[in-house]
């Protein structure tokens, strides 16, 4: 009865037409970030966390504060080549808290870190 039926609906044009849908499949350029936390202790921990960014594409983020206290020098050097980093290679980086600790998010130029402002 089916059959007749959807035979009796195409020939006086009631059938709707069945539009294919085309599937979209969205692969993302890197298919896995691992997001690195460390607290840095020495300039060897901020050379590693920034051959992540540029070999792994990995974010990572670093507390250092016990650089900041233990050795100010090296602190003061990592300020530096962490600006010039920005500069360079064009990663984002962004101060999360503060208050005796000072956490800072480093992400590859191709993650975009967005700033929320509250109201």
């Amino acid at each position: 009865m089916k059959d007749v039926l959807d035979f009796i609906k195409k020939n006086i044009g009631l059938e709707e037409e069945k539009k294919e849908e085309e599937e979209s499949i969205i692969i993302p350029e890197h298919s896995l970030y691992e997001i690195i936390l460390m607290k840095a202790k020495n300039m060897e921990d901020i050379e590693y966390a920034l051959n992540q960014i540029i070999d792994e594409k990995n974010p990572i983020i670093i507390d250092m504060s016990y650089l900041e206290k233990k050795n100010p020098e090296d602190f003061k050097l990592a300020g530096e080549k962490l600006k010039n980093f920005r500069k360079d290679v064009g990663v984002e980086a962004i101060l999360l808290c503060k208050n005796g600790k000072n956490v800072i998010i480093i992400t590859p130029p191709e993650i975009k870190l967005v700033r929320k402002e509250d109201k």
